[in-house]
């Protein structure tokens, strides 16, 4: 696989992720507007109110989509680099590695929460 393969291969999997994670959010946000609208009279929560949830709703979820900042191509040249430094480098020091240098380049909390718990999770044997 060249390259260009790799890191078009890389982009699809980003977008796959950010579009299966608006998903499961969707979802628990929904749930959590159902018991919200059912602890008040249907006076208070109309469907005005439901559209403008709604609408915040998906503002919300478009701005931590639009957020989420993972550049395949800096992280390929990165690790290709760090192999030629280190030619005997295990699979999991360059995950870590990966890891590690998305964690540093993110402006994005949710993302970083998230390689920091897998950092974690390295340092400590976890491995995956």
């Amino acid at each position: 696989m060249d390259t260009q393969d790799l890191i078009t291969r890389s982009e699809n999997q980003i977008d796959d992720f950010k579009k299966n994670n608006e998903v499961i959010l969707k979802d628990n946000i929904n749930q959590e507007i159902i018991k919200t609208k059912n602890s008040f009279s249907k006076e208070i929560w109309d469907e005005e109110l439901s559209l403008e949830v709604e609408k915040e709703v998906e503002k919300k979820l478009t701005a931590l989509n639009n957020s989420i900042d993972l550049n395949p191509t800096s992280i390929y040249f990165t690790l290709k680099a760090e192999t030629a430094l280190n030619p005997d480098i295990s699979e999991e020091e360059l995950k870590l590695a990966a890891y590690k240098f998305l964690s540093s380049k993110t402006k994005n909390k949710f993302m970083k929460k998230i390689l920091k718990e897998k950092i974690s999770k390295f340092t400590k044997g976890g491995n995956k």
